[in-house]
């Protein structure tokens, strides 16, 4: 076509290089009716042209023959050039071409793409290692190295490999699920290099991800669309649906399967608990704390190495056990018994676990400071009883005992007996902290001074301190009945022991003097019996004997009965001696904060001399050792606390629990209470209930509703009306947001297995994806290419209709009709 035509047609200028070899041109008129809606039209025509030709003669009847068709033809060519108008003509040019195929590759780009599989099956392993030419290195085998390599690694190898024969005839592009499924409300996606893809998003929105590519490719032959995914499709739209849309466009879906159907396989240990001070000769229990995922079904070994001092490392203990459900955190216990004096590592290492992500976390450490035992002891008496010289004689004797005593409303000049005798009583929180407990026997508390009481709570329930606290004669009968009355403050801090004392529920002194014209024996609780500063002898025999041979005692000071959450070790004897809440107590003791209070409510264990002095210095011995050990090793509770898990998320069941360091606290366990505050929230209550196969454990739990920090506050027992505050135990963790790409990481063949099907593709494993070429029938298509122009609106028409009208109105003219 000459350039005057394309003028005329308003056609845009092609040069001859432009026009491609055979093609072809034709005309279609694309409003033109058919059927009898035509024939009306041509019979209209007819109609026109008779009318035409009519109307000259009529307005001028003597116009001659050859001026009467010209009008008649100007004015049939304007009609002509409306009509040409009207039926829209289209010029169709067209010719044929050869183009490449558009080959899209979608990389899952979510976090679940950097973990590594465990290829359990050795026959596999060893293949897959093979196809992908994967060799040793540094001492690993090639199989050792296909386990620790990550699946987007391992899938970037595989297909960059064959690249070239997939680019035979195609044009490959390699798309993320991040920029590909925002291509769905953001615009088109673009492509980006395969190198550039990394593991960083949280979602795998595979839906998405196949939607916004085939956007982008809308109008282009696409052979098909590879889809490198381990296949957990956790947002944004079914992919199910979208494999549909695909297979009424001939488009197919090639997944490769990244992954393996087990999932990354890993057992780590979380961590080395042990107190992080503890007495020579002394048992200690260590738990080994160990988190596993992919490992139900299996089991392995968890050694245990010491040293001490930096000397070399030897195993001190090991046990096979079972790992265990997914996230689940096992706690293995070890009882050791450090000999010496010195600073101890503990090494914990799981072996034979099998194929694993990584061997890296198979290995925690902690720290023990093993010290000579002793605690700290001050001794405060109101009066020189029998009680109070031979204690101190048997403290001061102690090898284990560093004593100090205080004996009140003494002569001046008086040297007070102790290790290290003091000049005068500690005066504030400062200088009570240098001891680890307190011992007083009927003291003068009015004396000590008003700061004494808060200083003796705080002792006990901050500092971790212990109390023992006996009654006597003198002094004892006004301090209970000031903190009655509530008319003085020097008997506020009884609150914090283990009884109760009410007016009017206990006998008068007079009624106790009358009741012990005659020695009475101590009555042991289940607990008391159980407990081991009641042991005398290691036969269970001869204790029991030794026990009911104990000489009898007279006076013993009445209370009402034990405080909520205390353990009652001993009541009295005597059946006279009880009231509606059974016999009185004798001995209790209860956890108050860190540390323990204990109640002796008769004042002559001295006799117990009689039958051997060793029963009277071994009793004392072992209830200093407990109450002054929790702050001699650094103030600390008498229980750990663990978490199920090292993170919770959103509707998760938060697993509690506390393991008691010490036979004693067992007792005690009922005292416990604890509270669970979620940020911006209101603290609720939290109820522990006891291990049924562990006694010395609790166990708590309640469901994770909300995203954010959570703080867990334990307090032991510590009676409801305590009159001071105490130190809680405090654990803070954090409930994090879902993230299903790290909970469910294992290979989701099935979902790849439908796409495929419902498209006509095919599933791969990275090991066969070199099969991919072969796989995909398409490489360069061959197809017709039509241009089409719009020719109603042409120059061509315009003009004639204009210059038409121009020359019939200028003919008129000349002929006279207007």
């Amino acid at each position: 076509m000459n350039r005057i035509w394309q003028l005329l047609l308003g056609l845009g200028p092609r040069s001859p290089g432009d026009v491609p070899s055979g093609e072809s041109t034709r005309l279609e008129l694309t409003a033109l009716p058919g059927g009898g809606l035509a024939l009306l039209l041509l019979a209209a025509a007819v109609a026109a042209l008779a009318l035409l030709w009519w109307l000259p003669r009529r307005e001028k009847r003597e116009l001659s023959g050859p001026r009467r068709a010209w009008l008649v033809a100007l004015r049939t060519l304007v009609l002509l050039a409306a009509g040409a108008m009207l039926v829209e003509p289209v010029l169709v040019t067209s010719h044929r071409e050869t183009v490449r195929s558009q080959l899209p590759i979608i990389v899952d780009d979510s976090e679940s793409m950097r973990f590594s599989d465990p290829y359990t099956d050795e026959t596999r392993a060893a293949a897959t290692a093979a196809a992908l030419k994967i060799q040793g290195e540094g001492g690993k085998s090639p199989v050792d190295r296909l386990r620790e390599t990550p699946r987007l690694d391992l899938a970037k190898k595989a297909i960059s490999a064959h690249l070239d024969d997939l680019g035979k005839g195609r044009d490959v592009s390699f798309f993320d699920l991040e920029s590909a499924s925002k291509a769905v409300t953001a615009g088109p996606a673009r492509a980006k290099p395969l190198e550039e893809i990394q593991p960083r998003w949280s979602i795998s929105p595979l839906g998405d991800a196949l939607r916004g590519v085939l956007a982008v490719h809308r109008g282009r032959p696409v052979a098909g669309i590879a889809l490198v995914s381990d296949g957990r499709s956790n947002a944004g739209e079914d992919p199910l649906r979208v494999a549909e849309s695909l297979a009424r466009l001939n488009v197919p879906i090639f997944p490769i399967a990244a992954g393996g159907e087990e999932g990354p396989r890993n057992v780590r240990v979380v961590e080395v608990v042990a107190s992080p001070v503890v007495f020579a000769t002394d048992p200690m229990t260590l738990s080994v704390i160990v988190e596993a995922r992919g490992l139900k079904e299996a089991d392995a070994d968890l050694v245990l190495e010491q040293r001490v001092n930096g000397a070399d490392w030897q195993q001190v203990a090991s046990q096979r056990i079972p790992l265990g459900d997914d996230g689940i955190q096992k706690r293995t216990s070890f009882r050791i018994v450090p000999k010496a004096i010195g600073q101890y590592e503990y090494r914990a290492r799981i072996e034979d676990a099998g194929p694993e992500l990584t061997r890296d976390d198979n290995v925690a450490t902690a720290m023990v400071r093993v010290v000579r035992q002793q605690i700290r002891v001050l001794m405060i008496a109101g009066s020189p009883s029998p009680e109070m010289q031979f204690l101190r004689n048997t403290l001061q004797r102690d090898q284990h005992v560093s004593f100090a005593a205080w004996l009140q409303h003494a002569d001046p000049g008086f040297r007070q007996p102790g290790d290290k005798p003091i000049s005068r009583l500690p005066g504030d929180a400062e200088e009570l902290a240098r001891y680890d407990a307190l011992i007083l026997i009927d003291p003068d508390v009015q004396a000590l001074g008003p700061a004494w009481p808060e200083l003796i709570a705080n002792f006990v329930g901050k500092d971790g301190g212990g109390l023992i606290y006996m009654p006597g004669e003198l002094y004892s009968q006004q301090l209970f009945d000031a903190e009655a009355g509530g008319t003085s403050e020097s008997g506020r801090w009884t609150r914090i022991l283990p009884v109760v004392r009410e007016p009017g529920l206990f006998r008068t002194e007079a009624e106790v003097r009358l009741a012990t014209q005659s020695t009475y024996a101590l009555e042991l609780t289940p607990e008391g019996r159980g407990d081991p500063i009641f042991e005398f002898h290691p036969d269970p025999i001869r204790n029991r004997t030794i026990l009911t041979s104990l000489p009898g005692m007279y006076w013993s000071f009445p209370v009402t009965r034990a405080r909520p959450g205390a353990t009652v070790l001993a009541r009295h004897g005597d059946p006279r001696m009880q009231n509606q809440y059974g016999r009185h107590v004798l001995l209790a003791s209860q956890l108050y904060g860190p540390g323990r209070t204990v109640f002796i409510g008769f004042d002559s264990t001295y006799r117990w001399r009689y039958l051997s002095e060793d029963y009277f210095d071994g009793f004392w011995a072992r209830l200093v050792d407990r109450v002054g050990r929790n702050k001699a090793l650094g103030g600390r509770f008498p229980f750990l606390v663990s978490l199920g898990k090292t993170a919770y998320r959103v509707g998760d069941r938060v697993q509690i629990g506390v393991r008691f360091t010490e036979a004693a606290a067992v007792a005690e366990a009922s005292g416990l209470a604890a509270e669970v505050e979620p940020d911006g929230q209101a603290p609720e209550p939290l109820a522990f209930e006891r291990v049924p196969d562990d006694p010395a454990s609790l166990a708590a739990s309640f469901p994770a509703e909300r995203a954010g920090g959570y703080t867990l506050r334990i307090t032991p027992a510590t009676g409801a009306d305590a009159g001071a505050a105490t130190r809680v135990s405090t654990t803070n963790f954090r409930v994090e947001p879902p993230r299903r790409e790290l909970d469910e990481p294992s290979l989701n063949r099935a979902l790849l297995a439908d796409l495929a099907r419902l498209t006509g593709g095919r599933v791969l494993d990275v090991s066969e994806a070199g099969k991919l070429d072969e796989s995909i029938a398409m490489r360069e298509v061959t197809r017709t290419v039509e241009q089409r122009d719009e020719l109603w609106d042409a120059p061509l028409f315009y003009a004639t209709i204009i210059l038409g009208l121009t020359a019939e109105w200028i003919s008129r003219k000349i002929f006279r009709m207007v």
